[in-house]
């Protein structure tokens, strides 16, 4: 599932790509693509003749921001969002395509459809109860040592649990779950609200190192997912992946074998020796 530094990539990408540029078609492959919406029509008067003004995002959501409009994309499990020229073929999984004034589309592909995207008359995203209820960025001052003082204590939930609640921290899910977990050196198995100061703040430096490195290295195209970024490339941070899918393999610290244990219905993969 594409996650924080997945979508930050896509952002850049589109920032640099259809920033300025109007939409001239809207054209919607698969109704539950815009399961928000009532009818295809209503979802495209929000967008047709619109100019895009803004790209950003927000957790795992890449949001458009519109003149009048904001467009929240949920890429779920495979969703994709890659510009290309308008006469090249469609990817058979396209769900959703607008056209731009450039001659160019931004398509929506999502294999397994668990992803959607939603258009609101709505300027300001923090209106938006989709996306409001979302915790801290945690690369943004807030998610900060003070912050894990006053809500960790309460959390009685596993750290690889509390780590992947979209209301606690916004953007993490399974492989930078187990890539903090790992960096902070704590098992994922532990309670949130037994960690000791000196384990929150290591936290809270994994979590902003490890997604920065991700964001830098264009994201993870990990064994089982299908994310590229939007010109249909892979992401490099597989490559230095140190706990996700690695089970059996070495530790790149002590060179004990990675091990994984059932956790939130997947499994969480850590290191026996260095994690505790």
């Amino acid at each position: 599932m594409p996650e924080l530094p997945e979508a930050e990539t896509i952002r850049r990408q589109l920032s640099s790509e259809i920033m300025g540029r109007r939409i001239t078609g809207v054209q919607v492959l698969r109704a539950s693509t815009i399961r928000r919406h009532r009818r295809a029509e209503e979802f495209a008067g929000l967008l047709m003749g619109r100019t895009v003004q803004a790209v950003g995002r927000r957790g795992k959501a890449v949001v458009l921001g519109l003149d009048g409009t904001t467009v929240v994309v949920h890429l779920g499990m495979t969703g994709q969002l890659v510009i290309a020229p308008a006469g090249e073929p469609l990817d058979r999984h396209t769900r959703l395509y607008l056209d731009l004034d450039d001659g160019r589309r931004l398509l929506f592909i999502d294999q397994r459809t668990f992803g959607d995207v939603a258009a609101y008359p709505e300027t300001d995203w923090r209106r938006i109860p989709d996306l409001a209820r979302y915790g801290p960025e945690p690369l943004r001052p807030a998610f900060s040592l003070a912050y894990l003082r006053q809500t960790l204590p309460r959390r009685r939930a596993k750290i690889q649990a509390v780590l992947m609640d979209q209301h606690f921290v916004a953007g993490i899910g399974k492989i930078y779950a187990d890539e903090i977990s790992y960096a902070a050196g704590l098992h994922p198995d532990r309670r949130a609200n037994t960690l000791s100061e000196a384990e929150m703040r290591r936290l809270v430096r994994a979590a902003k190192s490890v997604l920065r490195r991700a964001i830098h290295h264009g994201g993870t195209s990990a064994a089982d997912e299908k994310y590229v970024d939007a010109y249909g490339n892979n992401g490099g941070f597989q490559l230095l992946l140190n706990a996700y899918q690695r089970t059996g393999e070495p530790c790149r610290r002590c060179g004990e074998p990675i091990a994984r244990i059932p956790m939130n219905g997947r499994g969480a993969h850590y290191c026996p020796c260095c994690q505790r």
